[in-house]
This record gives C-alpha cells, sequence and structure tokens, in this order.
C-alpha cells in the first residue's frame, strides 16, 4: 500500500497509508502512517468522543462534560453539537488554549479553573455528579475508550499486520486500547509508547525515578502528573515487549517538519515525536526488516 493507495477508516477517520519515502530515509522495510490529522476536529480525540457522546444520548443524560487542555474539549464540543447534546467543558485557566475559541463556537460552555489538567479533570467529575451529566472523563466510563479505540486497532489491522505501533502517550488510554484491540483478533505487535521528557507519569513509571517537570506549548497534549491510564499502557508495553521513550520539544519540531517533507501532512508536533521513537527502536533493537505503524494527530480543523 502506497500513498496513492491510501484508505480511509469506518465513518471517514483516519487516513492509514504507507510512506515510502520515510522507508528510504530510515533505511527499514515498510513505514505506515495512521493520520488522524483527518478527522473532522483533527485529532484521534475524535474517535472516543463520538462514542461517548452517542453513550449519553442512549442513555438519556442531559448533558456530558470532560476535563481537557485542548483537543479532547473541541471533539466533544463537536460531537455533541451534531447530538444537540449539552456540553461543558473544564480547562486549565494557566494553558495555552489555543482550541478554546473553537469549544465556544460549538455552543459549549466552557469552564476555566485555575491549576493543572488534572484539577479541571477534577472540577468536572464532581460537576457531572451534581448536575447528573454523562462524565466523558479518562478513566470515568473507561470500557467506552477502551473499545473505541480498539477499533481504531481492527482497522489498522485490516490494512497491515504490524511488527511495531508506535502511539503518543499522555494518559495511556490510546495505546491501552489499541492493545486489546490487536490482542482479541490474536496479533501482538509490539507497543512503543513515545511522549516528552518532562513529566510524564507513563515514562517516570517505565524507568523509575522522577523525571523533569517541564510544560511548555508544544508538550501540554503529553504532560501528565497523572496519567489515568498508565497501568493499561503499561501492561500494553510489558506483554507486547514493547517500550517508551520520551523527548524534548525541539525533537519534535524536527519531526514534524520531516514528517512535512516526506509524508506530506502536518501532524501536531507532540504526536510527531513517534517518529523519534522508530529511529530510536529500530537501532536500539537492531529491527529494520518489520512493518512499523505510526499513529498521528493533527490539530484544528473545524472552521
Amino acid at each position: 500500500m502506497s500513498e496513492s493507495e491510501a484508505g480511509e477508516g469506518p465513518g471517514g477517520l483516519g487516513r492509514l497509508f504507507r510512506a515510502t519515502v520515510l522507508e528510504e530515509l530510515l533505511g527499514v522495510r515498510e513505514v505506515y502512517v495512521d493520520y488522524e490529522g483527518v478527522n473532522p476536529t483533527g485529532t484521534h480525540k475524535d474517535r472516543i468522543a463520538l462514542a461517548h457522546v452517542g453513550e449519553a444520548v442512549k442513555r438519556g443524560f442531559p448533558g456530558i462534560t470532560v476535563g481537557t487542555c485542548g483537543n479532547y474539549g473541541v471533539a466533544i464540543a463537536y460531537y455533541s453539537a451534531l447530538a444537540g447534546l449539552k456540553a461543558v467543558i473544564f480547562v486549565p485557566r494557566d494553558y495555552t488554549l489555543e482550541r478554546l475559541p473553537e469549544m465556544k463556537a460549538m455552543s459549549a460552555e466552557v469552564i476555566e479553573v485555575p491549576g493543572t489538567y488534572e484539577e479541571a479533570v477534577r472540577a468536572s467529575r464532581a460537576f457531572a455528579r451534581k448536575n447528573g451529566f454523562y462524565d466523558a472523563n479518562p478513566g470515568s466510563n473507561r470500557a467506552v475508550d477502551i473499545s473505541a479505540y480498539s477499533e481504531m486497532a481492527l482497522w489498522i489491522a485490516s490494512r497491515v499486520n504490524p511488527t511495531a505501533v508506535f502511539v503518543p502517550l499522555g494518559n495511556g488510554t490510546t495505546m491501552a486500547g489499541l492493545w486489546e484491540g490487536f490482542r482479541s483478533i490474536g496479533l501482538a505487535p509490539r507497543m512503543v509508547g513515545v511522549t516528552t521528557a518532562f513529566g510524564n507519569e507513563i515514562l517516570r513509571r517505565f524507568y523509575g525515578g522522577s523525571p523533569d517537570f517541564a510544560e511548555t506549548e508544544l508538550n501540554e497534549p503529553l504532560v501528565s502528573e497523572r496519567s489515568f491510564d498508565a497501568d493499561g499502557a503499561l501492561k500494553a508495553v510489558r506483554e507486547s515487549n514493547g517500550y517508551v521513550f520520551g523527548f524534548a520539544d525541539d525533537t519534535a519540531l524536527r519531526c514534524a517538519e520531516l514528517m512535512r517533507v516526506a509524508a506530506g501532512i502536518r501532524p501536531l508536533p507532540a504526536s510527531a515525536l513517534v517518529l523519534a521513537g522508530l529511529v530510536k527502536f529500530v537501532r536500539k533493537f537492531n529491527l529494520r526488516n518489520g512493518r512499523f505503524v505510526l499513529v498521528l494527530t493533527g490539530g484544528a480543523r473545524v472552521g
């Protein structure tokens, strides 16, 4: 499957293509890109947002709520608007919040809270309990998250049987769901998580110790003092003989530019770190004769 043979997933979510230019540059057998930037709001969060909004409507909730630093909130706002469901979104006041106008433009009520992303999640959960809203926060309805990302794995597997899959790590839910999906059909690709070197629980627990914490505009999607699905992500890494890598912002920028030039996409720099993960993984394990899938997400698409 080449770039010209790229295919979209069910419901138009995701685009999987073979990146032959990257293969030549890196000297590896096969590289595939699952580019989630083609989704309605530009990221893989569309997958779980669609699932959670559907669940909220099915169960008769008056509205849905989530704590977010950007992408997930936009996805929840988008699918809630389509479904005619009220969305109340909590955001950390001091974050970059570049996508805040999009949430408001889609009629979501946005509440800014002091502190970190984790505190925005706590505020959203308290709001859900008090007002009887559907709680779409990480870990609150985990089965829905895992099912949505499991379907993503089934779609990837229908196109390619991967040797290893490289996934951006924040809360770890994407990694955990993908692994459950692959396992359900008897596949066991090595699951490789890639994240910021400066503040992610999964990275800290994988290596031990206490890594430096430095939150920036670029690494916000990956920084997580508490990764809500850390156990599931680490289980995927352990059971698949995978690995976890952390990189700095300058690497993210270089990888994003290389993906633009070599693969013709414009990924979110934080997610482009999966390319650095592939390079390091191949060198570390001397594994060039494999089929590697890079999961990348994009940015704003709703206009």
